[in-house]
C-alpha cells in the first residue's frame, strides 16, 4: 500500500506523458529486427509474450510494432509454447529446429526476420475500430533472411 501511495504521489510530480500515436502500414511482408522483449501485463488470465520489432526497410525504417504471443511461462525470462503455436512455429522458421525444453526473452535478439504485418482494423469483439484507434502488428514471422 505504502509503494503504491509513492507510486501515485511520484505519477503527480512528473509531467504529462505524450502519446504516440500508433503504428499504422501497409498489410505485407517487411524485414524486421527485434526490439524488446517481455513478459506482457496480466490480461484474460494470461501473461503474453509481447514482442517489438523494428522495421529496417528504406520506406518504412524505424517503425516499431508489436507482436503477441500466448505462451506458458517458466520465470519472468523463460517460457514453453505448445508445437502447434504460433510461437513455436515462428521459432523453427526462423532459427530452426527446437532441441531445448524452454525458449527464452533473447531468442530472437540477434538476427533480421521477414514478417507478415497486418493492420488491426476490429476489436476482439468484432466491432469496426475507427480510423485512428487503427494499428500494425507483426502477425508472423517467416524466416531469417540473415546469411549464415
Amino acid at each position: 500500500l505504502l509503494q503504491r501511495r509513492l507510486r501515485k504521489s511520484q505519477m503527480n510530480d512528473k509531467a504529462p506523458v505524450e502519446m504516440t500515436p500508433l503504428a499504422q502500414v501497409d498489410d505485407g511482408l517487411y524485414e524486421v529486427k527485434l526490439i524488446e522483449a517481455v513478459r506482457g501485463a496480466r490480461r484474460y488470465d494470461r501473461n503474453d509474450l509481447v514482442m517489438e520489432f523494428e522495421i529496417v526497410q528504406e520506406q518504412e525504417q524505424g517503425v516499431v510494432l508489436p507482436a503477441y504471443y500466448q505462451v506458458r511461462w517458466i520465470d519472468d525470462a523463460s517460457f514453453t509454447a505448445g508445437q502447434k503455436s504460433h510461437y513455436f512455429r515462428d521459432y523453427q522458421a526462423c532459427i530452426g529446429r527446437m532441441t531445448g525444453k524452454f525458449f527464452t526473452l533473447e531468442d530472437f535478439q540477434d538476427g533480421r526476420y521477414q514478417a507478415r504485418v497486418q493492420r488491426v482494423v476490429r476489436d476482439a469483439y468484432k466491432e469496426s475500430l475507427a480510423p485512428l484507434n487503427q494499428y500494425s502488428r507483426v502477425r508472423r514471422l517467416l524466416k531469417s533472411v540473415d546469411e549464415y
